[in-house]
């Protein structure tokens, strides 16, 4: 059984869907998560992830990628991991900032939260480290610039 990306793209502008899908795939694989588990990714504008943002974490501000896993992973949803939401227009400006095209920022958005789905942290420094070799390990597999972390 193949696994299932799902994207929704509500920011409406051209995402590279099928590379996106192969970096959260590649995400899953070398983290060893069964065949047949899900994943969403949506893809939201800047007003709507101030007030994702705000709803779900208290915090009223912007940000780049929020994380959902699922809870209890029962019923007809135990084979669906969670979702990732990326806000493309904090990735632009990223993107811009750090030198890189924006395809690089959102591959790198999605495996960062795709990590966060699976249990990973990034509030201690080691925690941070230990994810940021596992996004360059993912980044190298897709033939990107690891450089980007």
């Amino acid at each position: 059984m193949q696994r299932k990306i799902k994207i929704n793209n509500m920011w409406g502008e051209k995402i590279p869907e099928e590379l996106l899908k192969k970096a959260v795939c590649l995400v899953l694989d070398e983290e060893k998560v069964k065949k047949k588990m899900e994943v969403g990714l949506v893809f939201v504008s800047s007003e709507l992830m101030r007030e994702i943002n705000l709803k779900f974490t208290g915090r009223d501000s912007l940000t780049d990628v929020l994380s959902f896993p699922l809870q209890d992973g029962v019923g007809p949803a135990k084979d669906f991991l969670g979702e990732v939401i990326i806000c493309p227009e904090v990735a632009l400006f990223q993107a811009r900032e750090r030198g890189h095209p924006l395809e690089d920022e959102l591959l790198l958005l999605a495996i960062h939260g795709v990590l966060h789905l699976l249990g990973y942290k990034d509030e201690e420094d080691e925690d941070r480290r230990l994810m940021e070799e596992k996004e360059k390990n993912i980044l190298r597999l897709l033939g990107k610039n690891e450089d980007i972390v």
